[in-house]
């Protein structure tokens, strides 16, 4: 079983502890409303967990910040859960769901037997569980961008992503000039990703997101006439790539889409 009994010693639960790789079993848990729900939907490609506390700042901003990155996944095989521990009144831990506009299930953690099984000890934390109930990856909280981080692993999960992709997106390559280059890059590649699925408004947001953070980055305005010209909007778009071909004029996604954009209007 996946939940030790509430009864069960410090040792026994280290012995039983889930590692990356591991099986996590399934199991029904209390919700807050005295009913009971699963901690992994059976057709799901993946499941997400998500660990919090509803006193702690930072799980709080977390829970805001997946509602919209749960949004994205609406039509996809992914199940959502949050956990938290059985030690916080449940009217305490409604308030903090319907403040932060939560709508997956939120289940509690009796006797903190699951986050002793998962070995979970920072807050918030995100566990992921793919379809074969193996235990494939956690990510913990990041002040900035942490939706963008949890989409990626959920697509590497889905396949939608490869290796070399995911790893784009959680560590980008630093820029050489300007701005919050780490976070502005990490804005690009999730963007990019977007835009080779056809998902243009996304694009769309990633790029603009990106050129916030770092103005002068080529690549971000290349994104964004990419999403642009894919939406049809190539007058706009011409601008953006123009824009990213002043900064470096060999950028080769940008004269591919001012390339395409023209011959359209032809």
């Amino acid at each position: 079983m996946l939940l030790v009994a509430g009864g069960a010693t410090a040792p026994e639960v280290a012995r039983a502890r889930v590692d990356l790789g591991g099986t996590v079993e399934n199991a029904e848990l209390p919700t807050l409303d005295g009913g009971r729900a699963p901690l992994l939907a059976k057709k799901a490609l993946a499941n997400v967990l998500v660990f919090f506390r509803p006193d702690q700042e930072h799980s709080v901003s977390t829970l805001r910040q997946l509602v919209d990155c749960e949004k994205r996944f609406e039509s996809k095989p992914v199940h959502w859960v949050a956990v938290v521990s059985d030690t916080y009144p449940p009217d305490e831990v409604r308030a903090v769901v319907k403040d932060a506009g939560v709508k997956m299930p939120v289940v509690r953690d009796v006797g903190d037997a699951l986050y002793g099984k998962l070995g979970i000890r920072l807050h918030p934390v995100v566990g992921i569980v793919d379809a074969k109930q193996k235990l494939v990856a956690y990510e913990p909280f990041h002040k900035i961008d942490y939706c963008a981080l949890v989409t990626a692993r959920i697509q590497f999960v889905l396949g939608e992503i490869d290796a070399q992709q995911l790893q784009a997106v959680l560590a980008p390559p630093r820029a050489t000039q300007g701005g919050d280059d780490q976070v502005a890059r990490r804005h690009v590649k999730m963007g990019e990703m977007m835009l080779k699925s056809g998902n243009t408004a996304s694009a769309e947001e990633n790029a603009r997101k990106a050129l916030e953070k770092d103005p002068a980055l080529a690549s971000a305005h290349a994104l964004l006439g990419g999403a642009l010209a894919g939406q049809g909007k190539c007058a706009e778009a011409a601008k953006a790539f123009d824009e990213a071909l002043k900064l470096e004029p060999q950028n080769a996604a940008a004269t591919a889409g001012k390339q395409r954009c023209a011959a359209g209007a032809r």
